[in-house]
């Protein structure tokens, strides 16, 4: 078991936590799965709204996203995009978990726990990690009605501005009850995956922790979690800096002879793999995203050429390699939530040893997992049988 230090020093194991290949597979294979179907649905949306496939693939290639401010985006289009997004949400909250629960396993002294049995303890649990911010959303749901409930009594003439008035307190400590919940809704996102991973918690334990650590230790919850974030992301940008100098090297190598044949492939693969974000994005983040491909050396990500054929074995080797580009993306990306999940899981251990002065590690075992089956030969020998075939006692 590892031994912890029950502070802010815990955290920084999140960036070695996370560099493991079972959990970068995991979380590649879940950022791959969610991609596909946030895809595929904002392509129908897009096509439901009558435009072009064609000028969605050549706007935004495989991550298409709809702009706020497009008022020829009906009302049903919005309705898949957002089911495209509550997808995504839905396997990476999943993935999550079932990182989360490899890291606590490991943190535990399990070093071998396997893949297969956390995403088929993420999938058991799911309801948890899911339903927990659905139920917050329900509760502040419930206050909206009351305060629709309260216009409309607003709406009475003459009685109507009395009754706001004199429910006006009730309103705004209603309303500061909304931001507290909406609060803890995002915690119960970010916070949520880990706490069912350490403590198998079902929906309402779930939902305790992540008050109880926002009640008893906010300043700590908001520190500790800045500080994965901020991990997360100096692994991900290191490790996109090394997979961009060995692609430099591989080049380098593979066209000592291919020559310029391979430059043009790789200009037909860069076509393929484009991102770019959305016009309405703040142009801070737009300049700090340049700035990072620039960094990485790739700033035909954002801005890649047109596309020349060349010939049938040209154009599928440009095809290959543009999606090779996007596996080693989805690996760059899921080295960084790795480390996101495994220090969130630290987060919360470290919480609950300060609020409860429990030690998470030390959880017993799940009783089914303890508790072997009995045959049905042995049960049949423990159940009790009638009189006439019990055996005669003695005088």
């Amino acid at each position: 078991m590892t031994k912890l230090h029950w502070n802010y020093r815990d955290v920084f194991r999140a960036l070695r936590l996370g560099f493991s290949a079972k959990k970068v597979w995991m979380m590649s294979l879940g950022l791959l799965f969610g991609f596909a179907g946030y895809s595929i649905l904002t392509y129908v949306a897009y096509a439901v709204a009558g435009t072009d496939v064609l000028t969605v693939w050549q706007t935004f290639r495989l991550l298409p996203f709809p702009s706020p401010f497009d008022y020829a985006f009906p009302w049903y289009s919005w309705l898949i995009f957002a089911a495209a997004v509550a997808w995504f949400l839905c396997v990476l909250l999943i993935t999550g978990t079932a990182v989360s629960k490899v890291a606590y396993e490991q943190l535990r002294g399990d070093e071998f726990y396997e893949s297969k049995e956390a995403f088929r303890f993420a999938f058991k649990n799911s309801s948890a990690v899911l339903a927990s911010p659905l139920l917050i959303l329900a509760f502040v749901a419930l206050i909206v009605v009351g305060g629709l409930v309260l216009s409309l009594l607003g709406a009475i003439p003459l009685a109507g501005e009395i009754i706001v008035g004199l429910l006006a307190v009730v309103g705004f400590v209603a309303s500061l009850f909304i931001v507290y919940l909406l609060v803890v809704f995002v915690y119960s996102l970010l916070l949520g995956p880990s706490v069912v991973g350490a403590t198998r918690s079902d929906t309402f334990d779930t939902l305790f922790e992540v008050f109880s650590c926002v009640n008893e230790q906010p300043a700590r919850l908001l520190w500790y979690t800045a500080l994965v974030a901020f991990l997360a992301k100096v692994g991900s940008f290191l490790l996109g800096l090394a997979a961009s100098a060995a692609s430099r090297i591989g080049y380098a190598i593979t066209g000592t002879f291919m020559g310029g044949k391979l430059a043009d492939v790789m200009n037909n693969a860069a076509y393929y793999f484009k991102l770019s974000a959305p016009d309405w994005c703040p142009q801070f983040l737009q300049q700090t995203f340049i700035a990072e491909m620039h960094a990485y050396g790739l700033p035909q990500v954002y801005l890649p050429g047109d596309y020349l054929p060349l010939g049938w074995s040209m154009d599928a080797a440009a095809l290959l390699l543009g999606v090779v580009f996007y596996l080693v993306a989805l690996m760059v990306v899921g080295y960084g939530l790795a480390v996101w999940f495994s220090g969130m899981t630290l987060n919360f251990a470290v919480l609950a040893y300060k609020k409860d002065e429990k030690n998470v590690l030390e959880l017993p075992e799940d009783d089914e997992e303890l508790i072997e089956p009995v045959p049905n030969e042995e049960l049949k020998d423990l159940a009790p049988k009638p009189a006439s075939e019990q055996p005669a006692k003695d005088d």
